[in-house]
């Protein structure tokens, strides 16, 4: 949800911000005129029942009935208008930060680089690897599913759960309160976090007008729903995640980088305005220990506005290096929600003065397993087509090596 007084008050900057998104189909102005028109209803309403109540009091039958009758009539007619309201809302995204490019993927800014890629002849991608050593299998999940789908088997079960634990250990360390969310949502929830609307085809709906989520921050932003809260509160949670791809039909259909179905360690942040850009850097900052820990090698990138997701102000992510594709691969994102999301989730906090106000949320990748373990078997792929473990993760494992 946006705030309709900074949209009058800063209308030139919205259309602006619309703009470097690339969103043609936002009409703020019309937004503006739905908003007047529903003010207006919502204060001849609020007038009626008034006047309503009045006249129940001295018992005047006929002009209660009368009444009665014209305030429904009214309230008929603003039930057409609000739905309308509702629905040019769902539409506008949140607005970018100055510093984010305006433009599409094409305008993205390569921050940094780190790590340098390993020197490896005629590598092998991660399907070749992961099936000739049978702890994948896209096949059979072909079959049993269809397209997008993996097992994942033996060995690689094995590192998923090692790579989330030394995570977890690493967040546990950093004060994040450890969660497993419900993998089933509200239209409500899923609403708030801005995943409907001109998202919804992205997601899965099943009976019971529940949503599969798409990643556990939508089910960790509505933990706080309609509360007031003491920020900072951060969260590392551990779900898997649904997506229908959509919007992505011809992109990655081989292998595991794109699928309908992966888990994900995702760390999410409640904290007060002033702190937000700060806590994004802070975010970051942890997916680049990740990496580095792991040792894979990546580069830094600030998305540009047309490339951002409709709740985000501004993101950055981390692309690890992949040897079979030579380039790299988005494994990582972290993104400062502002207080787009607080407002649609009604999240608030006192201020100094006592006065409630919005939180600023935040979220970012701890590991998204199908696309690390992309980037851990391609880096680490050796001669004889077997797999090193990474160093840091030896103590959670029986082995150093996927053979």
């Amino acid at each position: 949800m946006i705030e309709l007084r900074d949209l009058r008050d800063n209308l030139n900057n919205w259309k602006a911000g619309m703009s470097r998104r690339g969103f043609g189909d936002v009409d703020l102005n019309a937004l503006l005129k739905l908003a007047d028109q529903r003010d207006a209803f919502r204060v001849e309403i609020e007038q009626m029942r008034s006047e309503r109540n009045r006249v129940a009091k001295i018992g005047d039958v006929r002009v209660g009935a009368a009444l009665k009758e014209k305030l429904a009539k009214l309230e008929s007619e603003f039930g057409p208008i609000e739905q309308a309201f509702q629905a040019q809302v769902l539409l506008v995204p949140n607005l970018p930060m100055p510093d984010v490019p305006a433009g599409r993927e094409e305008n993205n800014q390569i921050i940094s680089k780190i790590g340098e890629p390993p020197k490896i002849d005629s590598p092998k991608d991660h399907i070749e690897l992961g099936m000739s050593l049978g702890v994948l299998d896209i096949e059979r999940a072909a079959k049993a599913s269809g397209s997008r789908f993996y097992y994942l088997k033996g060995q690689a079960v094995e590192l998923e759960f090692a790579l989330v634990r030394w995570v977890m250990d690493l967040l546990i360390g950093k004060g994040f309160e450890l969660m497993v969310p419900p993998q089933l949502v509200s239209e409500k929830t899923m609403s708030a976090g801005g995943y409907l609307g001109r998202n919804a085809e992205e997601v899965y709906k099943v009976q019971d007008d529940l949503y599969l989520i798409g990643t556990s921050e939508q089910s960790v932003l509505g933990y706080h729903m309609d509360e007031i809260i003491e920020p900072p509160r951060r969260y590392a949670a551990f779900s898997t995640c649904f997506r229908r791809e959509a919007g992505s039909y011809g992109k990655d259909v081989k292998g595991i980088i794109r699928t309908h179905q992966f888990d994900k360690v995702e760390m999410f942040s409640f904290v007060e305005p002033k702190d937000s850009a700060k806590e994004l850097e802070m975010l970051v900052g942890l997916e680049e220990e990740i990496l580095k820990g792991l040792d894979i090698p990546y580069q830094k990138v600030l998305l540009a506005a047309g490339d951002l997701g409709t709740p985000s102000a501004k993101t950055i992510d981390l692309e690890s290096w992949l040897p079979s594709q030579k380039r790299y691969r988005e494994t990582h994102s972290a993104s400062n929600c502002t207080d787009w999301q607080a407002r649609r989730a009604n999240i608030r906090f006192k201020d100094e003065a006592g006065k409630n106000q919005y939180v600023h949320t935040l979220n970012g990748t701890a590991i998204a397993i199908g696309r690390t373990l992309v980037a851990l078997m391609e880096n680490y792929q050796q001669s004889d087509g077997s797999i090193r473990i990474p160093k840091v993760l030896h103590s959670y494992l029986s082995f150093k090596e996927i053979k």
